[in-house]
């Protein structure tokens, strides 16, 4: 999904929020010229993680677990086998529940928090 139809689906719920902060990684799509055009006239205030700072972010979290369960110690002899372990990964991702509830929590040590204009 285009970036700039998720911001349009967050301005959509919250219709009466005056300013919409949305918390980002540093990926090049959320900084290139047609988003950062769009947010000049949107409700959407962009907050970047630090960079180099994956543990903030939990989808990071999610892979290394992904990397842990699937890619290491492991051999697939065809790319057809590895893709069947990742398919049965993400589809027997309920069976991770109580490892990814403590993994993806938010207890993590704040150092410092930036000024928001909220």
């Amino acid at each position: 999904m285009p970036i700039r139809a998720l911001f349009k689906q967050i301005e959509a719920k919250h219709l009466d929020a005056t300013n919409i902060p949305v918390i980002a990684d540093n990926a090049r799509d959320y900084r290139a010229k047609i988003v950062s055009e769009y947010l000049q006239t949107s409700r959407i205030q962009l907050i970047f993680l630090p960079p180099y700072a994956p543990n903030l972010n939990l989808i990071e979290r999610y892979w290394k677990f992904f990397k842990k369960k699937v890619l290491y110690s492991s051999y697939y002899e065809t790319f057809n086998h590895f893709k069947l372990a990742c398919d049965k990964f993400f589809n027997q991702a309920c069976h991770h529940v109580e490892l990814l509830r403590s993994l993806l929590a938010d207890n993590f040590q704040l150092i410092a928090i930036p000024e928001t204009n909220f």
